[in-house]
């Protein structure tokens, strides 16, 4: 298990604020797809640094956001003025969606103490929380990023896992939506085949989530992952690499040990050729 919960209410962070917590960062952590930003709440919470998924990454890779090197990480994290000791607490505009990919982030690079604030902005403003106009700046820190807290799986992770066999399998959970996992609707991304990897368990993330996009009990999250052996190693997959870190935020919730992001996620899966593929293949453009 997880040394404490890395999910916090609106409660305990309002109240933690109150106290004027000195070791307390808060980090916006939003990221959104193509045309998806219209509806999000404005403002931050008092206090907010801005972690930008897109330009903390490997502008190497020749995909978005993939995770970026320790000196990539730990430069922009000094900029944001956070030190090792600090409380991290990530929230995204949409309810929860990023934020847990930042989590991830922070949990390559070793940082200990960091969490998600469920339900995010939306649930701070409905709570009756004041919020600022803009984000804070402080005082340059310098941050070394340390050993992985969590992991990372690779393409080549991912095609071993496909012929792992009984009882020690390697699990590929798949968090895109139903309709995406088995073909039936289209990629957002253009060149991308559509279906999944043989052999890969659905677990939408949407459906970890409540209406107002807090994320749903426990108990119900454990139910969904009703067909994932929590003590056999898992491989969490999406389209980007950013819900699959939201499964593998609720797996390690759920005393899950041994979980690795697949980082390229279908963005990279799906626009290679000759790889297996279950469901319909589209033509790549």
């Amino acid at each position: 298990m997880l040394e404490f919960d890395p999910l916090v209410s609106v409660d305990w962070l309002a109240q933690k604020c109150a106290c004027g917590s000195a070791n307390i960062r808060l980090i916006d952590g939003t990221w959104s797809m193509p045309n998806d930003t219209a509806n999000l709440p404005r403002g931050y919470i008092p206090g907010s640094v801005i972690f930008d998924i897109d330009e903390v990454a490997d502008q190497s890779s020749g995909m978005a956001h993939m995770l970026p090197s320790a000196e990539v990480f730990s430069r922009a994290v000094s900029g944001m003025g956070i030190t090792p000791q600090d409380t991290v607490v990530i929230y995204d505009r949409h309810g929860v969606f990023s934020a847990p990919r930042v989590w991830w982030t922070f949990r390559m690079f070793g940082h200990k103490d960091v969490r998600v604030l469920d339900g995010g902005l939306p649930a701070w403003i409905k709570a009756g929380q004041a919020v600022t106009a803009s984000p804070v700046v402080y005082p340059r820190s310098k941050y070394t990023a340390t050993s992985a807290r969590s992991a990372k799986a690779a393409l080549a992770d991912v095609l071993r896992a496909q012929g792992s066999a009984q009882p020690n399998n390697v699990q590929i959970v798949d968090a895109r939506p139903s309709g995406r996992f088995y073909g039936t609707a289209p990629e957002p991304r253009r060149g991308l085949a559509s279906g999944h990897m043989p052999g890969a368990i659905n677990v939408p993330f949407g459906s970890l989530r409540t209406d107002d996009k807090s994320f749903k009990p426990l108990s119900e999250i454990a139910q969904l992952f009703n067909g994932v052996d929590i003590f056999a190693p898992i491989i969490t997959s999406c389209g980007s690499g950013i819900t699959a870190a939201g499964l593998a935020f609720q797996l390690a919730r759920l005393g899950a040990k041994n979980i690795a992001v697949y980082d390229g996620s279908w963005s990279e899966y799906g626009a290679k050729v000759n790889l297996p593929i279950q469901g319909p293949i589209e033509a790549k453009t």
